[in-house]
C-alpha cells in the first residue's frame, strides 16, 4: 500500500512539474541599437487569479542596465503582451557595452519577484542573449546618372528614414570609394530635411571601373548603405546598338538541330531606325570572360528599317568549332559571345553592342526551391513552393512542372506523382497530403517538358518526442498582396487527447514582432492575417502551444506579392507624348500626401554606353533594404521549437529551454554540391593561347599579340619586358600574331552626296538654335501637396529622357514612381561635328547631316550664318539647296575658314518649311599661328631706397613674334606679399590653384591642389585675417582641400602606400610627402587616421638598422630627393621622412594609434641619430645640410646634433645685401647656376634662380624660424624667396613651391602686425595713342584692390615711380606666339616629331597596323567586303575606343601616324621624369587606344599618358642618352586643309625651363595641304592678304595719282621703300622675304633705314603671294610690331599693303611702257623728298 501511495505522489508531482508555470520571453534575435526593441512576454499555466509583475530590460553581460526598464503586468486571464523596449544610445554608451572585449552581445533581462517564488527559480530574472548591432533606420543613395567620365562632377542625394520608414533628420557620414575600394572622401552632413544634396568631381586622373557612394548615420556604423556608378571614358552615342537572341539560350542536345538566330537593332537615341551595315563576330566565353574567336562566323548586313537578322545553321557552327577542338559537349557552362559593330551610312559614325548573356545549357530553365520547406509534418499537407525562371533570368510563366515525391515510411515507400502550371510569375504550389506514419520525403522536380530543368530535394520529419507536431497550411498558397487578409490554418496533429486550449502566434516582418496573439482551438483552426505595408516584403508566421510543459511550434516564410509603396507617387507628363528640342514640357507630379519630391531626369544614351549595369534606385531596392532587417533564415519550421524560433529570427527562453545565441547577422550558408568543372575547358582557348596555363603567362602572351600603334620588330619588344617569366611567351605570340598580320590590305568607297539651288522658304528667325546638350537635368527637390504641375524647358538635345522621382513624406515613407519618358525629336534635324581646333587661315570642312523622318521629300537650303572672323561662301549668305529624301540622311559640305584669333561662334542653318527646319549653335576653338611663349620678370619696390624710386622696364623686342598677335605686357603690383600669395584666388579657389602651375602630374603634382590651400588656411586662421575675404572664401578653402585630397587618393595602393603612378612600385620619398600634407589636413578631409596611420606602418618598415631610410623605388623627381647621389640622398630621404613623420603623430592618439605612435616616436629618435652623424662629419650638400637642420630642430633632437647642423648650413650661406639664400649645391646632378653678380642695382629685375636653390633656402628659413624665431637671418631668407615667386604666386615646380609656402607663411605668420603701410606706384608708357598713365595707391592690408593688373604695349618701355614706405614687389607677365623656336635648349634635350600618312605607314614591311574596324562605309552597304580575318577579331576589343571607326570614305586619308623620338646630350643630368607635349594638327584628335597600349603592356614604352584639347602629354620616366621613339595614330574626324604645323615641346618635369621646342609639319604632298575653298570664300579668306601689282604689263597708266592717292589719302602709309628680294624662308605659319633696302621713301618710326640694309617682309602661307628672289618691288604700308633679331622692324604684308613689281630697265626702253616708266620715277622722286602733302 505505501508503495501505490508512494508511485501516486511521485506521479502526481512529475505531472505537476512538466504543467508548471511559466514565463516565455520572446525578441528579436538582434537588437538595433538606437531604435525600439519588441519584447514578447507570455504567462504560461499560471493558476486561476494569480498575477504576474515585471519588468524588462537589456543589460551589459558583465551587469550594468543599458535601457530603462519597461513594466508587465500579466495574468491567468490576460497572459501575455507585446512590449515596446527603448534603447537610447545614450544607456548603452554608458553601461559600458562597447568597452567589452568580445563578441557584440548583449542580455534582454525579464525581472520579476513571482519567477523566484513561484516559478522554482533561485534568481528573479530570466534572461537571453541578443546580438546587437549598431544599424538603424534606412538610408537611400541616389545619382544623377549611372556613369561618368572622370573629371565629371557627381551629384548625388541621400533619403534618411527610420526604422518605421519616416523621414529621420540626423547626421550622416558620406563616404566615397574609388574603383580600387580605396576611400577618397568622407564627410559628415547634418540633414535637417531627410533628404541630402551634395556634389563631388571624380579626378580626371581616374582609371576607369566602378565607384560607390556610401551614407550611414554618423552613430550607427553598420546603418550603411551604397550606391555604384561606373567611371570611364565615353562619348554619347548618336544611336544605340542592340543584339536581341531569338531564345534567350542555346540548347545543347543531341537532338537539337535549331539554328543560332539573332536580330540587331541600331535606332538613333530619339528612337528612329539607322541606316548602315553591321558587321558582328562570335566567339566563345568562359567564367572568367576569356573569349577564343570562332572563325567562320563573321557576318555583315545591310540594315532595313534599322534591323537585320542573323542566323548560323548547326553545321557551320560545328564547322568553327571543328577549328578550335571543341566538341558540343563540352559547350556547357560557357556562353557565346557576339558582338555587332553598326557604321551609319550619312554620316560614318560607328556604335557598338556585345551579347554576353548567351547561354549554352541543357535546358532552358532554371528551378529554384529555396520557398520549400525542409521539414513535414506526418498527418498534414506538404506544400511545395518553386520558382521558375528562364535562363535569362526573368519569370516563366505557363511552365509544366512535374513533382515525383517519394513517401519513405520506415523501409518502406510510395511514389506519387502530381503537376501543375506556373501562374504569371513563374511560380507554383503544390499540396499533397504526408501519411501519419511517413517520416520522410524525397522529392523529384521538373520544369519543362522536352527539355526539363531537374532539382531533388530531401524533406525529414523532426522527431515527435511524443508532443506531436504543428500543422500550418494557408487556405490559398498563392501569396497574397498588400490589402489581403491571408488565412492560414493551424492543427496539432498525432496528439490523441491535446491538453492545450489556445495557439499562440507572432508574425515577424523587418527584424521586428509586429504582432502577438492567440487562438482558441478547435478541430481546424483559422487564423486571419491583415496583410499591410508594415509587413511587406516578406513576414514570418510562427505559431505554437504547449503539450505536456513541451513546446511544440512552427513557422511559415510568407513572401508578398510585390507591389506599388505605402504611398503614392506618380510622374505624368501632360500633352504631347513627343516634344521638339527647347519646349515647354509640363509634368504633373502626384501624390496621396504632403510630399518632398526629389526629381531627375537622365539621358537614355547613357545606358548604351555601360548604365544599365548600374540601375537607378527602384521600388524593388527599397523593398530589398527594407527586407535586410529580416533575421530569419530559411522558408520555416524546424527540428523542435527552439529552432523554429530560432529561424524565424527570434530568441526565445521558457526558464528551461532557450534558443542559441546568435552568431552573426548574416544567415548559414546551405551546402550545395559544387559542379564538376568541364575537363575539356583549357580547349576553349585558341591554340596559341591554350599553350600557357598560368593567367600571367597568359597576358604576356596576349600583350605580345597585340599589335603597337608603331614600328617594333618582336625581338625589340621583347627586351623591354622586365620579368624573364613574361619575354618567353610574350616573344613567342608577338611572332606568332606578326606573321599572321602580314599583307593585309583594305579598300572604302566615296560617300555620295546631292546638292542643287532652290529658293527661302521661311524666315531664320524663326527657328530654334539648339546650345544646350547636358546630359542630366531637373535635378531638384519640390514640395507637393497631392498635385503639382510643373513647366520646364526641355534642353536641346535630340534623345529620350528618363524622368525618376522619389518621394519622402511624413505619414507615408518613401516612394518611387515608376519613372516616365519623354522622346525629344524634331522629324528634321541636323547633326553637326566640329573638331577640338583649329588655327588662323586654315580651311575647314563642315559636313553637317541633315536627317528628314518626315513622310516626303524636303527641299532645304542650308547655310552658315556670317560672323565676323570666318569666311563662307557668299559671305555667309549664300546657301545650298538640297533635296533630302523622305525618311533618309543627306551630309552637305561646307568650306570655311577662321580669320579671327578668337574663338567664334559658328551658327548653322537649315531652312525649309516649318517642320523641316533646324539650327545648331557651337563655338569654333581657334588658335593662333605659332606657339606660345611666355616671359616673366620680377622687380622689387622699395620707395626708402633713393636708388629704387625710379626704374624703367624695356619692352620687349623678340624677333619671333607673329605679326597681328596679342602684345601686350601685364603688370600686378602689390604691397602685401603674404595675402597677396595666401590669400588670393590662386590659393583659395579652384581655378586659382590650377594657375599656380602650368604642369600636369602624376601623383606628386596632385598635391598642388592641396598643399598651397591648406598653408594658406592656416595662415589665415592663424593670423585671424578671413573677415578680410568674402564671406564664402573660406567655404572653396575646404572644398578645394577636399577635392585634392579625392584626387591624390587615386595613387593610394592597398598597404598606404603611394607610387608615383598606379602601376609603380611605391615609394618611400613621395609617401612620406602625402603623410605629411594629409596629416595637416585631417580637419578638413575627415579622413579616418586608421588610413595614415597604415601609411606611417608602411614608412616604418622602410627604416634600415641605421636608421636611415631606404626608397625600394625611388621616385621619378630624384633631385628633389637632396638634389645629390650617393650618400647625401639618403641623408636628405630619411630627413624628409622624420619631418613626414613628426606631422603624423597628431592622428595617433588612441588604443593601436598609441603604440604605433610609441613605434614612430622611436624611429625619429634613431634617424635623428643618423642624421647628427652625416651633419657632424660636414660632408653634406646645401640640401641635405637644410633639410636635416629643419628637421633635427623639428624634432627637438639633441641641442648638440641642432647646433652641428645649424653650422654646417649656416657655412654655405649665400649674402647679398638684404638677400640670403642658399644656392651652390655640390656634387649636383643638376647644371651648377652661377649667382649673380654681386652688388645688384635695385632697379634691375630679381635673378630668378632654379627649383632646388629654391626649395634649400625654403627649409633653411623654417629651420631658423624654429631656431631664432623672427630674426635678421630669416627676414633676409624670406626677402628672397618673397621675390623668386611667379607671375601667379607658385615658383618653379611642385616640391620648391609647397616647401616655400610653407616656410613663408610661418614667416608671415611669426612677422603679422596691424601697423598700416602705404605704397604709390605710378606707371608710365608712350604707346600709339601717346602717354599712359596709371597711378596705384596700395596698402599692406588691402583686400579689394590687393593688387592691380595692368596692360601695356608690348615694346613699350614702362617707367616707374615708387613713392611711400611699404616695400612692394611688381611683376611682369609676356605672353605671345612666337614663328620658331631658336630660343631654346635644344642642344641638350631633343625631340623630333614626324607625321606621315597612314597608308604609307599601313603598307610598311613590319605589320599592317590599321584599325580592324577600318571597313568600307559606303552608302550601298551591299558592295562586297573584304571580310574580317581571325586576329583581328582577337584584337578588335584592345584596339578600338567608341568613335574610332571609320567615319567617311576619305577616313583613310584624313588618319595620320605620329612618330616621337627624344634624347639627351650623355653629358646632361636630369632631374629625372621628361613630359613630351605634342600639340596636334588641327582637326585631330590622338587614338586613345593607341596611347594605351604605350602605357598598359607588358613592353611599357610610356609611363602615362594625358590629353587636353588639342594636346597629348607623354610621361618619360627618363630621357635616354641614345635616340628612343614611340607612336601612335590619330584621326581627323573633320577635314581641315592648308593645315599649318604645330608645336611639340620636351621638358623636364621639375625643371620647366630646361626645354627642347619644335615645330613639325603635315606630310608634304598630303592632302592636308590641299586648298579646299573656292571661289568667294578663297577670295574672302585673302581678302586681308596682299595683291602683287604689275601695272606696267596691264599698261595702267598714272593718270589720277592713284600710288600717291594710296600712300597719302586712303591709308596714309607710315613706310614706304623699293627693295630686292634676297631670299624666301618658311617659319610657322608664314613666308619671309629677306630683302634690300634700294630707297628710302618714307619712314615714320624705322629712323635707322637706308640704302644697302635688309628688312624682312612677313605674308601668311594661305596667301598666294610669292616675291621672287633678285626682283626688284615698290613697298608701302603700315609699320609692323615687331622685330628682328638684329632689332630692325619687320613688316607684315596684308591688304593694306601696296605691292609693285618694279620695272627692268629693258622693259621701260620700249615705247609702250616709256609713259608709264616716267610716272613710276616721278612718283618715287616726288615721295621720296616731298612726302605727303596733307
Amino acid at each position: 500500500m505505501r508503495l501505490l501511495w508512494g508511485l501516486a505522489w511521485v506521479f502526481s508531482f512529475c505531472a505537476s512539474s512538466l504543467q508548471k508555470p511559466r514565463l516565455l520571453l520572446f525578441s528579436p534575435s538582434v537588437v538595433n541599437l538606437g531604435t525600439p526593441l519588441s519584447v514578447g512576454v507570455q504567462l504560461l499555466d499560471a493558476p486561476p487569479g494569480q498575477e504576474v509583475k515585471g519588468s524588462v530590460f537589456l543589460r551589459n553581460p558583465k551587469g550594468g542596465s543599458c535601457s530603462p526598464k519597461k513594466d508587465f503586468k500579466l495574468s491567468s486571464g490576460d497572459d501575455f503582451v507585446l512590449l515596446s523596449l527603448e534603447v537610447p544610445l545614450e544607456d548603452v554608451r554608458s553601461c559600458g557595452l562597447f568597452d567589452l572585449r568580445r563578441a557584440p552581445y548583449i542580455q534582454l533581462v525579464a525581472q520579476s519577484p513571482w519567477l523566484r517564488n513561484t516559478a522554482f527559480k533561485a534568481t528573479e530574472t530570466q534572461g537571453v542573449n541578443l546580438l546587437y548591432s549598431s544599424r538603424r533606420g534606412h538610408i537611400f543613395v541616389q545619382t544623377d546618372q549611372p556613369i561618368y567620365n572622370p573629371g565629371q562632377r557627381v551629384r548625388y542625394r541621400v533619403f534618411a528614414l527610420d526604422q518605421k520608414m519616416r523621414p529621420s533628420t540626423d547626421f550622416l557620414t558620406i563616404t566615397v570609394e574609388n574603383s580600387h575600394g580605396l576611400r577618397v572622401l568622407k564627410k559628415e552632413i547634418f540633414t535637417s530635411t531627410s533628404i541630402l544634396q551634395d556634389t563631388f568631381t571624380i579626378p580626371d586622373i581616374s582609371e576607369p571601373g566602378t565607384w560607390k557612394i556610401s551614407a550611414r548615420f554618423s552613430d550607427g556604423l553598420e546603418s550603411n548603405r551604397s550606391t555604384h556608378f561606373e567611371v570611364k571614358k565615353y562619348v554619347l552615342p548618336n544611336f544605340e546598338v542592340k543584339i536581341t537572341p531569338w531564345k534567350p539560350y542555346i540548347l545543347m542536345v543531341p537532338s537539337n538541330s535549331d539554328e543560332i538566330q539573332l536580330d540587331i537593332q541600331a535606332r538613333y537615341i530619339y528612337g528612329k531606325p539607322v541606316q548602315g551595315v553591321a558587321y558582328t563576330r562570335f566567339a566563345l566565353m568562359d567564367e572568367q570572360g576569356k573569349r577564343t574567336f570562332l572563325r567562320g562566323l563573321e557576318t555583315q548586313a545591310k540594315l532595313v528599317e534599322g534591323r537585320t537578322h542573323i542566323s548560323i545553321s548547326k553545321d557551320q557552327f560545328q564547322a568553327a568549332l571543328d577549328k578550335i577542338n571543341i566538341g558540343v559537349r563540352d559547350l556547357e557552362g560557357l556562353r557565346l559571345y557576339a558582338a555587332t559593330a553598326v557604321i551609319e551610312s550619312p554620316g560614318g559614325e560607328m556604335e557598338e553592342a556585345e551579347l554576353t548573356s548567351w547561354r549554352f545549357v541543357s535546358s532552358a530553365f532554371s528551378l529554384d526551391l529555396s520557398r520549400t520547406k525542409r521539414h513535414l509534418v506526418p498527418g498534414a499537407h506538404f506544400l511545395l513552393q518553386a520558382l521558375v525562371r528562364e535562363i535569362s533570368g526573368s519569370e516563366a510563366s505557363n511552365v509544366i512542372v512535374k513533382v515525383s515525391p517519394t513517401l519513405v515510411s520506415g523501409s518502406d515507400s510510395q511514389v506519387l506523382n502530381v503537376q501543375q502550371s506556373t501562374n504569371r510569375i513563374g511560380q507554383v504550389s503544390i499540396s499533397f497530403p504526408i501519411p501519419p506514419t511517413v517520416t520522410g520525403l524525397r522529392l523529384l522536380v521538373s520544369a519543362g517538358s522536352l527539355y526539363p530543368m531537374i532539382a531533388r530535394l530531401t524533406v525529414q520529419s523532426p522527431p515527435s518526442r511524443g508532443t506531436g507536431f504543428l500543422s500550418i497550411e494557408p487556405l490559398d498558397p498563392r501569396s497574397p498582396r498588400v490589402g489581403d487578409t491571408f488565412i492560414l490554418n493551424l492543427q496539432a496533429v498525432g496528439i490523441p487527447a491535446p491538453t492545450f486550449s489556445h495557439y499562440y502566434y507572432m508574425i515577424i516582418s523587418r527584424g521586428q514582432i509586429m504582432a502577438m496573439s492567440r487562438e482558441a482551438r478547435r478541430t481546424v483552426t483559422s487564423v486571419s492575417v491583415l496583410v499591410d505595408h508594415q509587413l511587406a516584403p516578406s513576414f514570418y508566421f510562427v505559431a505554437y502551444f504547449y503539450h505536456q510543459g513541451h513546446p511544440v511550434a512552427n513557422s511559415l516564410l510568407i513572401n508578398i506579392q510585390p507591389r506599388d509603396c505605402e504611398g503614392k507617387l506618380q510622374l505624368k507628363v501632360v500633352g504631347a507624348k513627343e516634344y521638339h528640342n527647347g519646349d515647354m514640357m509640363k509634368l504633373r507630379i502626384q501624390t496621396d500626401s504632403k510630399a518632398l519630391v526629389a526629381l531627375g531626369a537622365v539621358d537614355t544614351a547613357l545606358y548604351a554606353v555601360g548604365g544599365w549595369s548600374h540601375k537607378p534606385l527602384d521600388m524593388s531596392k527599397v523593398f530589398e533594404v527594407i527586407n535586410s532587417y529580416n533575421v530569419g533564415c530559411g522558408p520555416g519550421g524546424g527540428d523542435d521549437a527552439p529552432q523554429v524560433f530560432q529561424d524565424a529570427g527570434l530568441a526565445f527562453s521558457d526558464g528551461d529551454r532557450l534558443t542559441q545565441t546568435r552568431e552573426d547577422l548574416s544567415c548559414p550558408k546551405e551546402k550545395k554540391s559544387r559542379q564538376k568543372r568541364n575537363v575539356n575547358f583549357l580547349k576553349a582557348l585558341s591554340e596559341k593561347l591554350g599553350q600557357y596555363s598560368s593567367p600571367d603567362a597568359k597576358r604576356c602572351c596576349q600583350d605580345g599579340m597585340t599589335k603597337l600603334p608603331m614600328k617594333r620588330t618582336c625581338e625589340q619588344r621583347a627586351a623591354r619586358v622586365p620579368q624573364q617569366a613574361c619575354r618567353e611567351p610574350f616573344l613567342s605570340c608577338c611572332k606568332f600574331a606578326e606573321d599572321l598580320r602580314r599583307n593585309q590590305t583594305r579598300s572604302q568607297a566615296p560617300l555620295a552626296r546631292k546638292v542643287r539651288d532652290m529658293v527661302n522658304l521661311i524666315e531664320e528667325d524663326d527657328i530654334l538654335v539648339r546650345t544646350s546638350f547636358p546630359e542630366n537635368w531637373l535635378w531638384r527637390v519640390e514640395p507637393v501637396d497631392s498635385s503639382k504641375l510643373l513647366t520646364v524647358r526641355l534642353p536641346d538635345s535630340m534623345t529620350t529622357w528618363e524622368i525618376h522621382g522619389v518621394s519622402l513624406s511624413k505619414s507615408k515613407g518613401l516612394c518611387v514612381a515608376k519613372p516616365t519618358r519623354v522622346r525629344v525629336f524634331r522629324k528634321f534635324h541636323l547633326h553637326l561635328r566640329l573638331p577640338i581646333s583649329v588655327r588662323r587661315f586654315e580651311q575647314l570642312e563642315l559636313r553637317p547631316v541633315l536627317y528628314n523622318y518626315l513622310n516626303d521629300d524636303k527641299n532645304v537650303s542650308v547655310h552658315v550664318t556670317p560672323v565676323e572672323g570666318l569666311c563662307m561662301a557668299g559671305g555667309g549668305m549664300m546657301a545650298q539647296w538640297v533635296i533630302v529624301p523622305a525618311g533618309s540622311a543627306l551630309p552637305v559640305a561646307f568650306s570655311v575658314v577662321p580669320t579671327a584669333s578668337t574663338n567664334v561662334p559658328l551658327k548653322l542653318v537649315a531652312k525649309g518649311t516649318l517642320d523641316s527646319s533646324d539650327s545648331v549653335s557651337k563655338i569654333l576653338q581657334i588658335e593662333k599661328e605659332g606657339a606660345i611663349h611666355r616671359e616673366e620678370i620680377v622687380y622689387n619696390l622699395d620707395p626708402l631706397n633713393n636708388l629704387g624710386q625710379m626704374l624703367e622696364i624695356p619692352g620687349s623686342s623678340d624677333p619671333n613674334i607673329v605679326p597681328e598677335g596679342d602684345f601686350s605686357t601685364f603688370v600686378k603690383v602689390t604691397a602685401s606679399e603674404p595675402l597677396e600669395t595666401l590669400g588670393s584666388e590662386e590659393a583659395l579657389s579652384p581655378g586659382g590653384v590650377a594657375s599656380l602651375l602650368r604642369l600636369p602630374g602624376c601623383a606628386e603634382q596632385t598635391m598642388i591642389y592641396l598643399a598651397p590651400t591648406l598653408t594658406a588656411s592656416n595662415y589665415l586662421d592663424r593670423t585671424k585675417q578671413w573677415s578680410k575675404l568674402s564671406p564664402e572664401t573660406k567655404d572653396h578653402a575646404v572644398h578645394l582641400i577636399q577635392k585634392g585630397h579625392v584626387r591624390i587618393q587615386q595613387f593610394r595602393k592597398k598597404d598606404g602606400s603611394f607610387g608615383a603612378w598606379l602601376h609603380r612600385d611605391s615609394s618611400t620619398w613621395l609617401t612620406a610627402f602625402v603623410l605629411k600634407i594629409l596629416s595637416l589636413a585631417q580637419e578638413q578631409v575627415g579622413n579616418s587616421p586608421e588610413k595614415l596611420q597604415e601609411t606611417a606602418s608602411w614608412l616604418l618598415a622602410q627604416q634600415l638598422g641605421d636608421g636611415s631610410f631606404h626608397d625600394p623605388c625611388p621616385v621619378i623627381h630624384r633631385a628633389m630627393q637632396g638634389g645629390l647621389v650617393g650618400s647625401n640622398e639618403t641623408v636628405a630621404l630619411t630627413a624628409f621622412v622624420v619631418i613626414a613623420l613628426h606631422h603624423g603623430l597628431n592622428v595617433f592618439r588612441e588604443g593601436h594609434a598609441k603604440q604605433l605612435k610609441n613605434r614612430v616616436e622611436a624611429s625619429i629618435t634613431k634617424a635623428n641619430s643618423f642624421l647628427g652623424q652625416k651633419a657632424s662629419a660636414g660632408l653634406l650638400g646645401a640640401h641635405a645640410a637644410a633639410i636635416t637642420a629643419y628637421a633635427l630642430t623639428l624634432t627637438k633632437a639633441s641641442e648638440d646634433l641642432r647646433n652641428v647642423a645649424h653650422n654646417s648650413l649656416m657655412a654655405m650661406a649665400e649674402e647679398t645685401g638684404e638677400n640670403l639664400y642658399w644656392g651652390l649645391v655640390l656634387g649636383s646632378q643638376d647644371k651648377v647656376v652661377l649667382r649673380p653678380a654681386d652688388p645688384r642695382s635695385p632697379t634691375e629685375p630679381v635673378p630668378q634662380a632654379p627649383a632646388l636653390w629654391i626649395e634649400t633656402t625654403a627649409y633653411a628659413l623654417l629651420h631658423l624660424l624654429l631656431r631664432e624665431g623672427k630674426g635678421k637671418m630669416a627676414d633676409k631668407a624670406a626677402s628672397w624667396l618673397t621675390h623668386q615667386g611667379n607671375f601667379h604666386g607658385a615658383f618653379r615646380s611642385t616640391q620648391d613651391t609647397v616647401v616655400t609656402l610653407d616656410a613663408l607663411s610661418a614667416y608671415w605668420i611669426a612677422s603679422h602686425t596691424t601697423e598700416e603701410k602705404a605704397l604709390k606706384v605710378t606707371l608710365s608708357s608712350m604707346g600709339r595713342n601717346g602717354l599712359k598713365t596709371h597711378v596705384l595707391h596700395l596698402n599692406n592690408h588691402q583686400v579689394k584692390g590687393l593688387e592691380e593688373e595692368l596692360k601695356f604695349s608690348l615694346g613699350s618701355t614702362i617707367s616707374v615711380k615708387v613713392e611711400g614706405n611699404s616695400k612692394g614687389t611688381l611683376k611682369i607677365l609676356r605672353t605671345y606666339n612666337v614663328l620658331d623656336m631658336k630660343n631654346t635648349t635644344c642642344q641638350d634635350l631633343q625631340i623630333e616629331v614626324k607625321v606621315t600618312d597612314a597608308v604609307e605607314y599601313a603598307w610598311s614591311a613590319y605589320e599592317d597596323y590599321e584599325d580592324d574596324y577600318n571597313m568600307p562605309a559606303t552608302d550601298d552597304p551591299s558592295v562586297p567586303l573584304q571580310p574580317v580575318t581571325p586576329l583581328q577579331l582577337f584584337e578588335g576589343r584592345r584596339s578600338r575606343r567608341r568613335r574610332e571607326a571609320p567615319k567617311v570614305a576619305e577616313e583613310r586619308e584624313s588618319r595620320v601616324h605620329y612618330t616621337v623620338c627624344i634624347w639627351r646630350n650623355g653629358k646632361l643630368g636630369l632631374s629625372g621624369m621628361a613630359i613630351a607635349d605634342i600639340t596636334l594638327l588641327s582637326g585631330f584628335h590622338a587614338l586613345r587606344a593607341d596611347l594605351e597600349k604605350l602605357t598598359s603592356l607588358s613592353d611599357r614604352y610610356v609611363s602615362h599618358f594625358e590629353t587636353d584639347g588639342p594636346h597629348v602629354l607623354l610621361y618619360f620616366d627618363s630621357v635616354p642618352t641614345t635616340r628612343e621613339c614611340v607612336g601612335f595614330g590619330a584621326s581627323q574626324e573633320v577635314v581641315v586643309g592648308l593645315v599649318q604645323p604645330a608645336s611639340a615641346v620636351l621638358y623636364d618635369y621639375y625643371s620647366p625651363d630646361h626645354k627642347c621646342s619644335v615645330f613639325y609639319a603635315a606630310p608634304t604632298k598630303s592632302q592636308l595641304l590641299a586648298t579646299l575653298c573656292s571661289g568667294d570664300v578663297c577670295q574672302c579668306a585673302e581678302g586681308k592678304c596682299p595683291r602683287l601689282l604689275r601695272s606696267l604689263e596691264r599698261r595702267v597708266e598714272d593718270k589720277d595719282g592713284y600710288r600717291m592717292r594710296f600712300a597719302c589719302y586712303y591709308h596714309q602709309v607710315e613706310y614706304g621703300f623699293t627693295v630686292k628680294v634676297l631670299r624666301e624662308d618658311g617659319r610657322a605659319a608664314f613666308r619671309f622675304f629677306e630683302s634690300k633696302i634700294t630707297q628710302v621713301l618714307h619712314f615714320r618710326t624705322d629712323t635707322m633705314a637706308s640704302i644697302g640694309q635688309t628688312r624682312n617682309f612677313l605674308s601668311r602661307t594661305s596667301c598666294r603671294l610669292r616675291l621672287e628672289p633678285n626682283k626688284e618691288y615698290l613697298i608701302m604700308g603700315m609699320d609692323g610690331e615687331t622685330s628682328d633679331n638684329k632689332g630692325d622692324p619687320q613688316y607684315l604684308l596684308d591688304s593694306n599693303t601696296w605691292i609693285e613689281e618694279m620695272p627692268s630697265e629693258q622693259m621701260c626702253k620700249s615705247t609702250r611702257h616709256r609713259a608709264a616708266c616716267f610716272q613710276l620715277k616721278d612718283f618715287l622722286m616726288e615721295f621720296s623728298s616731298r612726302g605727303c602733302q596733307v
